[in-house]
């Protein structure tokens, strides 16, 4: 036979006696340029994530483009192509971050 295990009721239970409420410091608001910063950036994020698997494409073959012109160029006096190449790298680096990663407050 099948052990049937009373539970208990609210009724049952003894009432706890309410604890006083201590005087809790109010948190002070931030301030109103750092709420328009994190609503700007929250607007900038999600911006971003709705055109991400476009850009994600637009911006690797850019850095592609600029890796072949890199191995071109590398030997080439007066020619800056191995820090623009880190450039465009670390700016999808950076994108593929802020989106991956990165979660506003709120969200």
């Amino acid at each position: 036979m099948a052990r049937i295990l009373k539970f208990p009721s609210g009724q049952d239970a003894p009432k706890a006696k309410p604890v006083p409420a201590e005087a809790v410091p109010v948190a002070a608001q931030a301030p109103k340029a750092n709420r328009v910063g994190e609503r700007l950036l929250r607007g900038v994020w999600v911006g971003v994530v709705l055109i991400w698997p476009v850009l994600k494409w637009v911006v690797s073959i850019d850095v592609f483009i600029q890796m072949i012109l890199m191995f071109a160029r590398w030997d080439t006096p007066g020619s800056y192509q191995g820090w623009t190449f880190l450039a465009h790298f670390a700016v999808l680096t950076g994108l593929t971050y802020f989106v991956g990663i990165y979660r506003p407050k709120g969200l």
